[in-house]
């Protein structure tokens, strides 16, 4: 059975919403015209919320630990739209959490073109890259704080590669916003790296 860490159980709940939000306004604009009041054929409209649709599905997969239900559903999800950041990010999810970095890697460069802020993403791929490019995984944490300033988890994350790398002023200071943000941070251990 798959577990699922408590940040991604907040995601999934947040993706799920958002997608039964999205299929809820969606469905609310069909009048019965070949138009939707958004100006998209009704083609167009019927996709997105096949997508919408596919994706919670997906995210009940994960929360109910049918790994290959939830891969499926996400690749419903390519068929219709193949530049869809919220599949390639599961699917990402998926390969990280069967410890497939290189395919993970992957799905969240995948959805990182489609959205280039897309935060879980560049969360994900940051934390995916730590051990072989340290520099590159602080490049992609600063772009997570560009689109949420206010994330706990990476301000310590990027206070902790910063402190590795020597700069102990920034570290200190983003380690103390992350905990500011979220007190329970101030448990967090430093995580190890090479070299």
């Amino acid at each position: 059975m798959l577990s699922i860490p408590r940040r991604h159980r907040r995601l999934a709940s947040a993706l799920t919403a958002l997608a039964l939000a999205g299929t809820l306004l969606l469905g609310g604009c069909g009048g019965g015209e070949d138009e939707s009041a958004a100006g998209r054929p009704a083609a167009a409209t019927s996709t997105a919320a096949a997508t919408d649709t596919l994706i919670a599905t997906g995210l009940d997969r994960i929360a109910a630990g049918d790994v290959d239900g939830a891969r499926k559903a996400f690749g419903g999800v390519l068929a219709l739209d193949p530049e869809n950041a919220y599949a390639h990010y599961n699917l990402g999810y998926l390969a990280q959490d069967d410890g497939d970095v290189a395919g993970a890697i992957e799905e969240y460069n995948e959805a990182l073109t489609s959205d280039p802020e897309f935060a879980p993403a560049l969360y994900n791929l940051a934390l995916l890259t730590e051990s072989a490019d340290l520099a590159t995984a602080v490049d992609l944490y600063r772009r997570v704080l560009e689109v949420k300033p206010d994330d706990a988890a990476t301000h310590m994350r990027l206070g902790f590669a910063l402190h590795h790398l020597g700069r102990k002023d920034e570290a200190a200071t983003l380690l103390a916003k992350g905990i500011e943000l979220d007190p329970a941070m101030k448990d967090v251990p430093a995580p190890s790296y090479a070299g």
